[in-house]
């Protein structure tokens, strides 16, 4: 029995360090704020599954991915570090939502949509840069 004991042990870290698949966000709220968070961190394996899934959207993140990259390690150390406000958010109708929010360290407004697809909410990264929803 004590030879087993520490794949055992192993097994278990491994698994209970696994990203779960039941985190998909439940609201319009955790998918933004998740993506936000996840994009601020450079966190790209947490933020691309909610991209809602679309060329323009991938090819919009990938040239996103790529700035993200090429930055300084201090500008990227200030992303990770900041904080953000949602300063207001929107129920557009019952599959769109509009999170406009802003983080500590560029402390400029920036809006972001999110789109219910099959039960799923997503966001819809090219709205980012055409603003293709206007909000009052």
């Amino acid at each position: 029995m004590k030879r087993y004991f520490p794949v055992l042990l192993l097994m278990l870290a491994c698994t209970s360090c696994s990203p779960k698949k039941d985190m998909v966000p439940k609201t319009a709220m955790e998918a933004g704020t998740t993506f936000i968070r996840a994009s601020l961190d450079g966190d790209f394996k947490t933020a691309e599954p909610l991209l809602l899934n679309d060329t323009a959207n991938h090819q919009l993140f990938d040239s996103y991915k790529d700035f993200y990259s090429k930055l300084p390690e201090e500008k990227k150390k200030k992303y990770k570090e900041a904080s953000y406000n949602i300063n207001k958010f929107e129920d557009i109708n019952d599959s769109t939502a509009i999170i406009n929010y802003s983080n500590s360290y560029m402390n400029k407004p920036m809006e972001i949509k999110l789109v219910r697809a099959a039960k799923v909410w997503t966001v819809d990264f090219k709205y980012t840069y055409s603003g293709n929803l206007p909000i009052n």
